[in-house]
């Protein structure tokens, strides 16, 4: 799947499957734009920024994921960080298997 259907696919789910109009209020960019975009035109660096901005705002538990993964790098053993690296690379194959 291509980094800008990854992106419209995350934020279209984060919000909620929004309207356009609500999509155009929310990145600043034309309804007509927002839809071109969500039905497969090609983005440009700035648009693909603002989508990633208001996906990044949205998931703001993402910083703590972060957060917490920087602490168990820095706290726990080697054995205990190769396992959560383990459960987490399953969880992703999981969820490839689902949207496949």
């Amino acid at each position: 799947m291509s980094l800008q259907k990854l992106v419209t696919k995350r934020y279209m789910s984060l919000h909620k499957h929004p309207t356009l109009k609500s999509i155009s209020k929310d990145t600043g960019l034309q309804i007509t734009r927002a839809f071109r975009i969500l039905n497969g035109a090609s983005m440009k660096l700035s648009e693909y920024e603002v989508f990633s901005k208001s996906i990044r705002e949205k998931m703001s538990s993402l910083g703590r994921l972060e957060n917490l993964v920087e602490e168990c790098s820095l706290k726990l053993p080697q054995s205990e960080i190769e396992e959560l690296n383990a459960i987490i690379n399953k969880k992703l194959k999981v969820n490839q298997v689902k949207e496949n």
